[in-house]
């Protein structure tokens, strides 16, 4: 049995290569080469490092993508921002499809609710390329909507909710593939290292040290992806950490976990210090940390560890968004975790801080009054764009509100539709809010180190 493994394209009205790397589907991807007698092929729309990829790619890892401008879906016609194919030009995913053989699976994977339309996309040409392959569509989409509404967006065989590695063992043995014995993936130390070696670029790659995330913010749908949180043991992560170096002289490593720092001392203190004493690798955490797990002594090997690209999941200013945040951070907490990162020897404007903006009920001032004190901070504010994600307290909140309509339609989720359409600000004060941002972005990266 041939199975080709896809990463779709984006359609939408931004989208910008930090580091995204479809890790979940590389796990799957490593389940079927070692529990099953298929034959896999990889295929990354996304993969800003192939031949004919359109762009020229940098050492950093991340970057822009190629991108096409292309008509917007009706519901967008007044978001006053260009809409876009992002990633690998047309003609040069057509030429590598076309010198493959003929394939009897295809797994596709999802990732925002919004890029539905990338996810047709991509089907409607392998589908045409391949018309007698069985189709998987797993990942976020099936995981957070209900079959009988992505039915109406996406035609495929098998719809994957959750987690894939033993349902995709099941469906290929359902569909005749050969099946060798294997573990109880349940537990997250028998999944296999993820198949990196699929990937053009290895030199930066992705880990997880656990999956899901204890807290239970209003907005965010880790919960619901992941039905609890657990952890990989010490010696699993410090394995696959050698593996990438040794393998694949992997020199960056981003992390992709929800709550790096939850149980900081049985997980990430024990991984940390022993690397910080072997290798010399740099570390990106584009997920943002929890500030209020960062203590001197967590900054401290957060440094000395080549931790590079820090960004801390602060929020807002304002209690009530706080307190739909789980309380996980506070105002005393965010500024502690940055006087502790900076004693470690961070310089505070290389220090990245996340700020919701467009979140329902979040007026001009409070956004400002965010934004002043992350510049009092000196430290340097990322906007975050709130996206109204399907099962969580916010979006059905947002529909019962009659905001969102019922039943769900997933164009609405798009965080640029939504910050122009929904939460009630002008252009002007969008304008207003992002120059402040990179205003005061760019007055704390100048600034001098305090004596």
């Amino acid at each position: 049995m041939k199975i080709l493994f896809v990463n779709p394209y984006i359609y939408d009205f931004t989208a910008y290569d930090l580091w995204l790397r479809p890790v979940g589907l590389l796990y799957i991807a490593a389940v079927v080469r070692r529990f099953t007698g298929c034959e896999i092929f990889w295929l990354d729309a996304l993969d800003r490092f192939q031949e004919g990829a359109g762009v020229k790619s940098g050492k950093s890892g991340r970057g822009k993508y190629y991108r096409e401008i292309v008509k917007k879906p009706e519901i967008y016609e007044q978001t006053p921002r260009y809409y876009a194919r992002y990633g690998i030009p047309v003609e040069t995913f057509r030429e590598k499809i076309e010198k493959l053989p003929e394939m009897d699976m295809i797994v596709l994977t999802t990732l925002m609710t919004y890029w539905i339309e990338g996810v047709q996309f991509t089907l409607n040409i392998l589908v045409n390329r391949f018309p007698d392959a069985k189709i998987v569509v797993g990942g976020v989409i099936p995981s957070l909507i209900p079959r009988e509404k992505i039915e109406e967006y996406i035609s495929a065989d098998f719809y994957v909710s959750g987690y894939g590695e033993k349902k995709i063992l099941e469906i290929i043995e359902r569909e005749g593939g050969k099946i060798y014995p294997y573990p109880d993936f349940s537990h997250i130390d028998n999944i296999p290292f993820p198949a990196f070696e699929l990937l053009t670029n290895r030199r930066t790659l992705p880990l997880l040290t656990s999956r899901g995330c204890p807290y239970h913010c209003a907005y965010c749908a880790s919960g619901i992806l992941n039905k609890k949180f657990v952890e990989r043991s010490v010696e699993k992560i410090l394995e696959e950490i050698y593996d990438m170096h040794e393998t694949f002289g992997t020199e960056e490593v981003v992390i992709f976990d929800d709550a790096f720092l939850v149980n900081r001392r049985k997980r990430f203190f024990r991984v940390f210090a022993e690397v910080s004493q072997k290798l010399k690798l740099r570390f990106h955490t584009p997920n943002g940390l929890h500030p209020g797990e960062i203590d001197e002594e967590t900054a401290e090997i957060l440094f000395k560890s080549g931790f590079e690209t820090l960004r801390l999941s602060f929020e807002s200013i304002k209690d009530d968004i706080l307190s739909r945040s789980s309380n996980k951070v506070t105002v005393e907490k965010m500024m502690r975790a940055v006087e502790n990162l900076e004693k470690a020897g961070y310089k505070r404007g290389d220090i990245g801080v996340y700020l919701l903006f467009g979140y329902p009920g979040q007026g001009l001032a409070d956004i400002e009054q965010s934004l002043r004190f992350v510049k009092e901070l000196g430290v340097s504010p990322h906007l975050a764009l709130f996206s109204p994600v399907p099962g969580t307290v916010d979006f059905n909140n947002l529909q019962h509100s009659g905001v969102l309509t019922t039943p769900t339609d997933l164009y609405e989720t798009n965080k640029i539709y939504y910050l122009y359409n929904k939460p009630g600000l002008s252009r002007e004060e969008i304008k207003y809010i992002k120059d402040l941002s990179i205003e005061i972005s760019a007055d704390v990266t100048r600034k001098p180190e305090k004596p």
